[in-house]
């Protein structure tokens, strides 16, 4: 015999995953529930680490003295004082579902209640199902139990059972729900049936977990819209002034409404992603009842259609707004940054321009400082000549008078240390 799957195929290595994706599907067994039963079902949901559940579950079945379950189990099921128990871990939640069979009907005990509101979490979906045998009995039961005005019922599957309901919290915090099954269904059938309602009720508050959030969001959108409708009106230069707001406060405010956004989209887009999520997944659990009326009274769908949907066009609602403000802040800082850019460049221009103004002042500057250098250089030079030409007159008599000298090579000197200073100049901006 192989050792493992692996072992088992001969053609070539196996997928890492694909044992795992492979018992994805049965992953969620569906229990099978004999009619007539009760049932009760428990989520809990709580900001707590999902080893916790598991953690609670493993010390649950140690004191009860059954076999514990596998590490990373997702459901687990056991009996208990003749019910059967099953915890199944969600992605947000854990649910337990204890369903006690008999014609009794049964509710639960409180010794598995106490059990339940001991695990992690706090309850955010608690149903009481009773499913009995046959529609007539089953509707003698709602009609007992429930205000008319406020039922809900539906014929499921081409009669092949019916469902009652209020779906409205009782005095012990639980929704009542009541089915009525055809007596040729079996278990695993109603179980299905009795497994889509459980889901619709657990699926519909956790979608409902985004409402409160969209709800806080929407008056923070309000006031942050506001803030930015003002500030974009601070573009333009006022008509009565004809002065512009600064362009730096209105970068910094503009800065603080894109922190804030971008803090409600942080916190929110999560909750509003799987709203979405849940709330199709509520929409795909009552298509899966093929529904019709009974009587004068709404569906289940129906009336899912009218109270849930709207709670969730809000949620959608807070999440577009999220979106278009933000890209309205990021618009609007464009447009600013854009016209920070052009009012720097027309200062840097005229900036520029005052730059060459004052290099043309310089330059008429430096050449009338070369023209005094002429000057002065050619009085040195002559002086030097003057002084030359004193010493050798003492020396050898008879040569002509310094002065006569130094007035005849004057003009030389000028245009000669005038020339120097020209082929000077040329050869520095020839280097340059």
């Amino acid at each position: 015999m192989p050792d493992s799957l692996q072992d088992m195929v001969g053609f070539g290595g196996m997928h890492p995953a694909r044992q795992r994706l492979a018992d994805e599907l049965h992953a969620r067994p569906t229990m099978a529930v004999h009619a007539p039963a009760r049932i009760l079902h428990v989520a809990r949901h709580g900001a707590v680490d999902p080893s916790a559940d598991l953690g609670y579950l493993i010390g649950l079945c140690d004191s009860l003295g059954l076999q514990a379950p596998r590490a990373g189990a997702r459901q687990y099921r056991f009996s208990l004082d003749g019910a059967t128990v099953k915890w199944e871990r969600y992605t947000e939640c854990c649910a337990w579902t204890v369903v006690v069979p008999g014609a009794g009907m049964a509710p639960v005990e409180q010794r598995i209640r106490d059990m339940i509101a001991g695990a992690p979490g706090s309850n955010l979906a608690v149903v009481d199902f009773e499913v009995h045998q046959g529609t007539v009995a089953a509707e003698a039961a709602a009609m007992a139990h429930f205000d008319p005005g406020n039922l809900v019922a539906s014929n499921l599957g081409q009669g092949r059972a019916e469902i009652w309901s209020d779906f409205r919290l009782g005095m012990d915090g639980e929704v009542k729900l009541i089915m009525g099954v055809r007596e040729d269904l079996v278990p695993r059938t109603i179980g299905n049936v009795v497994q889509r309602f459980l889901d619709i009720e657990t699926y519909r508050m956790l979608a409902l977990l985004a409402l409160p959030l969209a709800q806080r969001v929407n008056q923070r959108t309000t006031v942050l819209d506001r803030r930015l409708a003002e500030l974009t009106g601070a573009f333009t230069p006022s008509k009565a002034e004809g002065e512009r707001a600064d362009d730096a406060a209105l970068l910094t405010e503009l800065g603080s409404i894109a922190a804030e956004v971008e803090n409600l989209v942080a916190e929110s887009a999560w909750r509003f992603g799987a709203a979405r999520a849940y709330y199709a997944l509520v929409e795909d659990r009552i298509a899966e009842n093929r529904e019709t009326p009974i009587g004068g009274f709404e569906t289940v769908g129906y009336f899912m259609n009218r109270r849930l949907t709207p709670a969730m066009r809000t949620c959608e609602s807070a999440a577009a707004r999220q979106e278009s403000l933000s890209q309205r802040v990021a618009r609007s800082s464009q447009i600013l940054r854009a016209r920070v850019e052009i009012a720097l460049q027309a200062q840097n221009q005229e900036l520029l321009r005052s730059m060459e103004k004052r290099a043309g002042l310089q330059l008429r500057l430096q050449e009338t400082v070369e023209g005094l250098s002429v000057v002065v250089i050619s009085y040195y030079v002559v002086g030097l000549i003057s002084y030359f030409l004193k010493g050798v007159e003492e020396v050898v008599p008879g040569l002509p008078h310094a002065t006569q000298v130094v007035a005849f090579a004057l003009p030389l000197v000028l245009g000669a240390v005038w020339m120097g200073m020209r082929r000077m100049k040329r050869r520095l901006h020839g280097e340059h």
